[in-house]
């Protein structure tokens, strides 16, 4: 497994980038997203996706950052995405070739994990002395201060996302969003 993806299971730090920074700093750390996506037509849940040109007229994206809008006032709907932090990192593989992530995060290619089974994934980290327990039969988990890094395998067993995400959520309160039926929803997290 290589040294980067190890490092990341063990610190929960990926290059210049750490939780809770703003959608600015982040640009500022590793440069313009290839794209933006807001979620639901909301500015308070918004992907940004960073992927080399090779791949920006696909729907795959090997470094993808959710960021989420955090407000104490229920009353606060769209127009809240200055609020927005950095709440999930995450690192999807989906093929054996390196994973290219942006130069201001590391500037070698990252040794793709997809051909590892989650149990090898399992044994190599433990080996590295990184303590990870198995959540159920798909997925690894450590928990840190803050956060939670998760090893995520397909059902076929091969591990196919990495990812850091911010738990429990800042300040104890829940972004606002719009779900599917176009309700909106504000307020403290679930347990």
């Amino acid at each position: 497994m290589d040294e980067f993806l190890v490092e990341l299971c063990r610190s929960g730090t990926i290059g210049p980038l750490t939780l809770g920074v703003s959608p600015p700093d982040v640009v500022q750390r590793i440069g313009e997203p290839r794209s933006v996506k807001n979620g639901q037509g909301d500015d308070c849940f918004q992907w940004y996706r960073y992927c080399p040109a090779e791949l920006s007229k696909r729907r795959y994206s090997p470094l993808e950052l959710t960021m989420r809008c955090f407000n104490r006032d229920s009353r606060t709907r769209r127009g809240a995405g200055l609020d927005l932090a950095l709440t999930r990192i995450s690192l999807t593989f989906t093929s054996n070739e390196p994973l290219t992530l942006p130069e201001a995060i590391t500037q070698r290619p990252i040794a793709s994990a997809a051909s590892l089974q989650l149990a090898e994934a399992h044994r190599l980290l433990t080996e590295h002395g990184v303590e990870m327990t198995r959540d159920h039969e798909q997925v690894l988990r450590r928990p840190l201060s803050d956060a939670l890094v998760r090893v995520v395998s397909d059902g076929d067993g091969f591990v196919s996302q990495m990812e850091l995400g911010w738990w429990p959520r800042p300040g104890g309160w829940f972004y606002s969003e719009e779900n599917e039926s176009g309700v909106w929803v504000t307020g403290p997290p679930g347990p």
